[in-house]
């Protein structure tokens, strides 16, 4: 690979692109007296949104020593921390509200989903309440010309936190907000052959 030592990867190129869950689609949001019109929105995200990724060893005794082998296994993901700018409108922030009140609803204390399912299904039990509260999103890593050279896709994705929203009058930077996002798997796809274009 002939590359130049300043050819680098530089920080804050991802483009994140969340694909809202089915159950948010099909929910008329009385504040935006609408429902949402698009299956995805995309966020400009910055920081390190790729979690560390581990498939850990185990000891093994034999004949008075210890070998060491892969546990051919993956332990859960923490979850992971998208930082990213808020828009004019707050519309990529309220997506990510709506999504976390579904699980818990800020005013009543309940599972919207968990409330209206048990009213329209009076003898039956909750068998799956994630299926429809679930989605998927990718980060995708941009070279210096923004094109998108790896995929990070990741699945089963719910969110579990939104930070605090940092700002300051004094300060005319774009305002930020970190969400947390629980997920059960990631696959990494190269869109881009680097090494083919720097031979």
């Amino acid at each position: 690979m002939n590359q130049s030592i300043l050819n680098k990867t530089r920080n804050d190129k991802f483009l994140m692109v969340l694909d809202i869950p089915k159950y948010l689609k099909q929910t008329y949001d009385v504040e935006l007296k609408r429902k949402y019109n698009a299956d995805q929105i995309q966020f400009t995200t910055y920081g390190s949104p790729i979690p560390s990724v581990s498939v850990p060893s185990i000891d093994v005794p034999f004949d008075n020593q210890v070998y060491k082998a892969s546990s051919l296994s993956r332990p859960a993901y923490q979850p992971l921390n998208v930082k990213f700018f808020i828009d004019n409108g707050y519309k990529n922030y309220w997506v990510i509200w709506k999504w976390l009140n579904l699980f818990n609803d800020a005013k009543t204390s309940k599972s919207e989903v968990h409330m209206e399912y048990m009213n329209n299904n009076k003898n039956a039990k909750l068998e799956n309440p994630m299926q429809e509260l679930v989605s998927t999103f990718s980060i995708f890593a941009l070279d210096e010309y923004n094109n998108k050279i790896v995929q990070f896709k990741y699945n089963h994705v719910f969110p579990v936190s939104l930070s605090e929203i940092n700002f300051s009058h004094q300060d005319p930077s774009e305002i930020s907000c970190t969400a947390s996002f629980a997920f059960n798997q990631m696959n990494v796809e190269l869109l881009k052959n680097v090494d083919e274009e720097n031979c």
